[in-house]
């Protein structure tokens, strides 16, 4: 009977400990509302599943910067390299149906590349060809797959293929060319008949023509030079995106990339063979973190003591896009971030509504400190600083009225005051403190980056 009665204690109290789904929903959308408030706002779409089930979905910020028209549920955002999980997909469908083997050396199809003859399709998919990171084009060029591959052409490998693992785009790009090849039908074409259909993706694509209008699609935010040369919050630069193909041309929703990464794992696009063999950790003398198998980054770390983590995910980060897939496989928890802002937290973000959902301790982001005017007194901090260390100096002055900051030749970027020592950016996570003087001239400041000190520099001027 006592032993009965302390399995009853025991189990209500654990109850008791657990937080309600009602509860952990209210966790995630504070989570997250905190981050749009921090000095690295969010601004995008969030999706979270949980043993099969999408627990939470949420939109922040805005599509439009300057209509400032919101970010919905079905926003659409370039996902940049996520799309390299979609041509892998691709790659061992072709496989499945015996068209290719994982053993094809890249010769088959551009003997033009030096070291072809060594590089296989397994050496593509999990970034082991030695090939260069990217092509020599810029994203926006007007080029075909196959011209970005054979901008590399001549180059030497970085290394044997198979024997180290180093992230390539330029791989991607060639596997696009070979589905192209193999399949006789355009990229887009083949994604949508083998991927998009089947898995029921609606709102999945990519631009296919220059100046081709997406709807629904939110635009990008980066930084960039105002009208007057200083650099703040603008639409990022405008991308051709259909020559990237395989390597990151996509545009998604979250809920598409969810159907995406259920109908992978359930076996709807790939055998269970292969949906396993995407996970396989690929034996090399030299390993990366996270090492790469086909299509998903991994990393293996203990987070405490009793908490190892398996982290199945891919990102991707394109002209004011981000994006995140992770997948943590043990919890079966599926955590999908879309951004269309340079400025959004994504990785830390994952972490967080994990250990929301399996009730651990997690860190919420501070709020930008709130903005003051500035003010007469604030000028004494206008001058030149010396920053030997980095072998530049950082110049403080007053443009259109409001504290600017500029070092290393680049442009200036505003910083606002949130006391009359104190100073933040708003484009990075940068804290500028003034020394308090008696001088007419401010003669010291400190720079601090993620709220961690890096060093006092002294007025030269």
């Amino acid at each position: 009977m006592k032993n009965i009665l302390l399995i009853i204690l025991a189990t209500t109290l654990h109850l008791l400990s657990c937080t309600t789904h009602e509860e952990k929903v209210k966790k995630i959308d504070e989570l997250i509302q905190a981050n749009v408030k921090s000095l690295k706002p969010f601004s995008g779409s969030v999706l979270v599943a949980q043993d099969g089930e999408i627990v939470y979905k949420g939109a922040f910020g805005y599509s439009d910067i300057k209509k400032r028209t919101k970010n919905k549920i079905d926003s659409k955002y370039f996902i940049g390299s996520i799309t390299k999980q979609f041509t892998t997909v691709a790659i061992l469908q072709l496989v499945e149906k015996g068209r290719i083997d994982l053993s094809d050396k890249l010769e088959k199809w551009i003997p033009e590349v030096n070291g072809s003859d060594k590089i296989t399709i397994h050496h593509l998919l999990s970034h082991q060809s030695g090939l260069k990171r990217d092509s020599y084009q810029d994203y926006n060029e007007n080029v075909s797959h196959l011209e970005r591959v054979l901008s590399v052409k001549n180059d030497t490998l970085r290394f044997h293929p198979g024997t180290k693992s180093e992230y390539s785009s330029v791989g991607f790009y060639a596997l696009t060319y070979i589905i192209e090849q193999v399949s006789e039908m355009k990229y887009e074409e083949y994604l949508n008949t083998f991927i998009f259909k089947p898995a029921k993706l609606k709102n999945t694509g990519l631009r296919q023509k220059k100046g081709q209008k997406i709807p629904g699609l939110s635009i990008g935010i980066n930084r960039a030079p105002d009208e007057y040369g200083v650099d703040n919050f603008a639409f990022a630069r405008y991308f051709d995106s259909y020559s990237l193909g395989g390597g990151g041309s996509l545009y998604s929703t979250v809920d598409d990339l969810y159907k995406f990464h259920v109908a992978v794992e359930d076996g709807t696009l790939l055998s269970k063979k292969n949906v396993d063999l995407m996970k396989k950790r690929w034996p090399l003398q030299k390993e990366p973190r996270p090492f790469n198998t086909y299509g998903w980054e991994v990393w293996d770390y203990l987070k405490s003591k009793n908490d190892p983590i398996l982290v199945y995910g891919f990102s991707g980060r394109i002209y004011g896009y981000k994006s995140m897939h992770r997948y943590y496989k043990k919890d079966n928890i599926v955590v999908i971030v879309l951004t269309n802002s340079e400025f959004s937290e994504r990785s830390l973000l994952g972490y967080a509504i994990r250990d929301i959902l399996l009730d651990r301790k997690y860190s919420i982001p501070k709020s930008a400190p709130k903005k003051i005017p500035l003010t007469q007194s604030m000028k004494k901090h206008i001058g030149v600083y010396d920053f030997p260390s980095e072998k530049t100096t950082v110049e403080i002055k007053i443009i259109n009225g409001k504290m600017t900051l500029s070092s290393h030749g680049d442009n200036p970027m505003y910083i606002y005051p949130a006391d009359e020592n104190t100073f933040y950016s708003n484009l990075i996570p940068l804290k500028i403190k003034f020394y308090p003087t008696t001088d007419k001239l401010t003669q010291k400041l400190e720079f601090n980056h993620n709220n961690e000190f890096i060093k006092t520099i002294e007025r030269i001027e």
